[in-house]
């Protein structure tokens, strides 16, 4: 049974302060230029990627394992996503493939097949063999396009065990990677954790206790209760009321149909998370042998509730405390059970968020130009839709059957327009003057001028880009603008740097502590484990292995990044 209570920790004071100085080839093409690992390395790495974190949000007197990483990790403070289309699928694929989403084949969580014209999301497989095990749909990573770390990492050392749990299928599939030994999510309308057959035929035991009756739902209460928080009051203007403003929000109550999102959430996903991940640890034997393991964790919760109440929020800051505290008794367990010498703990994030406009507009702030710092979802749709029917499809045809809309990215289709005798560049022009026409959009970019393009904006774009599956537009908001259906929440998933600056913490063996300032992405992260653990890797990747190692007496270095 799951606790879902506070506990005190244990203080963490222990550094590093050298390691072994042997160095490990790890480039398929080149010699070895950072690995500055020791021969024994560690024998399990754990990647955790807290979901919507920005980094502005954590500080060193965080009591659990934030804290301590914060303190007694390697910070690599200028951190950042190198990358245009801030999402969770593209942002969760560069941590663990060291290339840019245009290449991994991940245009966003969803896009559209122009020879189908099919949306499609980026982990879906209606194959049979991809079943979700006691759920609808299927799921595998065979749309990614390039393999990851755990595929290195078996690749080299067959008897390695490679795990993905996350709160989210996408997250962990994609983390995964194309040929893992367990891939786990939670299933909201199951209220329960389940895989693909793509992995196995049925879910492991273990997993079926924790699902079952004394499982990680058993003593979850009714409502959760949570403080007012230190920012701003509990019942704030443009917060969602999905599942009402303030504590206690329904959690465990109301009809069984509901509950399963009620959890979802709610910050106790994160706890159910970790506690599947602690199970898979022990019951996988992970970080036993001198073969290195790897598990990777994507905690969910922080951007469900972010979506719902934005990032300042009491609901916000009590998820994250919440992070901190699990991700703490977790670094306590594997202490214990692995050795704080034993093991490499990287944490990350997949994006950051906007902060809510009401907020933005209270403490004076906001650049968006519209005075609500918002453009309704729904409306803003029906005006774009009945336009395009009017001009392009009446009287027989839907406007979807020529143009769809997913996230912030607009396409077209081919066919309908060659068997319409339409004229594609001029359909294109069109729809870029309507959008450029409102007020919070800055520019709709064709795949031209992101192709072309020398700014900075540009370049994030086209790491982004996917031939076949992005947009023939792609929309770049004002900063601080926020689309949502029915004006409430907030957003993720533009260029700016509160949806691009996320952590980059690593921890135990074979680093170093400190705080490193200099170009540091969440696409060098697979690279640099795979350096820590002398393994080879694609000489062609876009990440580039950040030194662990590297020591110094002042409070920020320059890292060690070309």
């Amino acid at each position: 049974m799951i606790r879902y209570h506070s506990s005190r920790f244990v203080r963490h004071a222990l550094v590093m302060l050298l390691a072994l100085p042997s160095l490990l080839a790890f480039s398929l093409a080149s010699a070895a230029t950072e690995a500055e690992v020791g021969s024994t390395g560690p024998r399990l790495v754990v990647v955790v990627a807290v979901d919507q974190l920005r980094k502005d949000r954590l500080t060193t007197t965080m009591p659990g394992g934030l804290g301590r990483l914060l303190r007694s990790g390697r910070n690599f403070v200028d951190s950042s996503l190198d990358h245009g289309v801030t999402n969770t699928c593209p942002g969760h694929s560069v941590i663990v493939t060291g290339v840019q989403p245009g290449r991994a084949g991940i245009a966003g969580n969803d896009f559209v097949d122009n020879q189908s014209w099919q949306s499609r999301y980026c982990v879906d497989d209606d194959n049979p063999d991809a079943r979700v095990l006691n759920g609808e749909g299927g799921r595998s990573p065979r749309l990614l396009k390039v393999d990851t770390l755990g595929d290195w990492l078996k690749a080299e050392q067959p008897k390695a065990r490679v795990f993905s749990v996350s709160g989210k299928d996408r997250a962990a599939v994609v983390m995964g990677g194309q040929h893992p030994d367990g891939v786990f999510w939670y299933n909201a309308k199951a209220r329960q954790f389940t895989s693909s057959a793509y992995y196995q035929a049925a879910l492991p035991d273990y997993v079926k206790v924790f699902n079952g009756p004394e499982g990680f739902l058993s003593g979850v209460p009714a409502t959760w209760e949570h403080s007012a928080g230190h920012f701003r009051a509990d019942d704030y203007p443009g917060e969602s009321t999905k599942y009402q403003r303030t504590s206690g929000h329904p959690l465990n109550s109301g009809e069984l149909d509901d509950r399963g999102g009620q959890f979802y959430y709610s910050p106790f996903l994160d706890v159910a998370t970790m506690a599947l991940a602690r199970t898979v640890v022990a019951r996988e034997q992970l970080g036993q042998d001198a073969v290195p393991d790897l598990l990777t964790i994507s905690l969910s919760a922080n951007d469900n509730v972010g979506h719902l109440y934005g990032p300042f929020s009491a609901e916000a800051e009590a998820t994250l405390a919440q992070v901190d505290q699990s991700l703490g008794e977790f670094m306590d367990y594997l202490d214990s059970s692995i050795g704080e010498d034993n093991y490499l703990l990287v944490l990350t994030a997949d994006h950051g968020v906007a902060d809510l406009p009401e907020w933005q507009l209270e403490n004076k702030t906001a650049r968006c130009p519209s005075p609500s710092g918002r453009l309704d979802l729904y409306p803003f749709m029906a005006r774009l839709y009945g336009s395009v029917y009017w001009r392009e499809t009446f009287p027989f045809d839907l406007p979807t059957d020529l143009i769809k809309i997913l996230g912030s990215q607009v396409y077209i289709n081919p066919a309908y327009v060659a068997a319409n005798q339409l004229d594609f560049s001029q359909i294109k022009a069109d729809l870029k003057d309507h959008f450029e026409s409102v007020d919070i959009i800055k520019q709709a970019w064709t795949q031209a001028e992101i192709v072309a393009g020398t700014t900075e904006e540009a370049r994030l774009l086209r790491n982004s880009l996917v031939p076949g599956r992005s947009g023939d537009l792609m929309l770049q908001v004002y900063p601080d603008c926020v689309i949502r259906a029915d004006n409430t929440g907030t957003t993720h998933g533009s260029l700016y740097d509160y949806d691009r600056a996320i952590p980059m913490l690593f921890y135990g063996a074979g680093v170093v502590p400190g705080n490193i300032a200099g170009a540091a992405r969440s696409v060098d992260i697979a690279p640099t484990v795979a350096a820590s653990l002398g393994l080879k890797f694609p000489a062609d990747l876009d990440g580039k292995p950040l030194s662990l190692l590297t020591q110094t007496t002042d409070s920020v270095i320059k890292a060690d990044h070309e």
